[in-house]
């Protein structure tokens, strides 16, 4: 089946209505017209397949073009041709009632390999947003880059951006290794979201179990060594 993004619409709103009537309630799709020998009028519409996920859809042939039955009915009744293939608020393929279907945040990325065998993967924006539902309650992008331009890009503890580096991500020079994004800091026992950190200050608080009379007692630590070290001037006048 192929992938709404990545193919054009070649028939108009108007040939498609014309040949093809579609009830949102029922999500019922029938021909209005005969369109080939096998068809007549009030016929309903569609040959049920099975997908590799062992999901039965409903793929719609006219003039040569097969359609997922989905897409084909979010344009008759929106009257536009969805980028993205339409995804089922039920998980369930089957109901093509127009409250059942949905249009996904993202687009797949459409994969061919040498044996001319097409697969689907989540693009990076798309595993990001995913990422952040799964892990985090309520997070989204949206939410993300609104606490991102809150702190003005940089780490709520240290006030600094991220500059730890990721071997896997490429900077636009496609040679360099690309920054991280700054973490979400939650809160591990109740799981909300607090803030976001450099992956230095995110290890920190991990390393030190979220524990605040830890982190305290540290920074005591190095506040005494700091004034109890020689200055530097007594440093360079000692012997070697």
């Amino acid at each position: 089946m192929e992938d709404a993004a990545l193919i054009k619409m070649p028939f108009t709103y108007e040939e498609i209505s014309s040949v093809l009537s579609y009830d949102p309630e029922t999500g019922s799709l029938t021909w209005l017209s005969a369109v080939r020998n096998a068809t007549t009028p009030g016929e309903a519409a569609g040959t049920w397949l099975m997908a590799k996920n062992g999901r039965r859809y409903l793929s719609i042939t006219y003039k040569g073009r097969k359609m997922a039955a989905g897409q084909v009915a979010w344009f008759l009744h929106h009257k536009e041709w969805s980028d993205r293939s339409i995804q089922y608020v039920d998980d369930n393929s089957e109901n093509l009632r127009i409250s059942n279907l949905k249009k996904p945040a993202y687009a797949s990325q459409r994969i061919v390999d040498a044996d001319g065998v097409v697969s689907y993967k989540m693009g990076k924006e798309q595993v990001r947003h995913y990422g952040l539902a799964r892990n985090y309650d309520g997070m989204t992008l949206t939410r993300y880059a609104e606490m991102f331009a809150e702190q003005s890009g940089c780490c709520a503890i240290c006030k600094k951006p991220e500059t730890a580096k990721i071997p896997g991500r490429r900077n636009n020079d496609y040679k360099s290794a690309g920054v991280r994004d700054l973490s979400v800091d939650h809160d591990h026992e109740t799981g909300a979201v607090r803030q976001l950190l450099c992956n230095a200050c995110n290890h920190m608080l991990g390393h030190a179990f979220d524990d605040p009379q830890r982190l305290r007692a540290a920074a005591d630590y190095l506040d005494f060594h700091r004034k109890a070290r020689p200055s530097l001037a007594v440093v360079r006048a000692s012997p070697d």
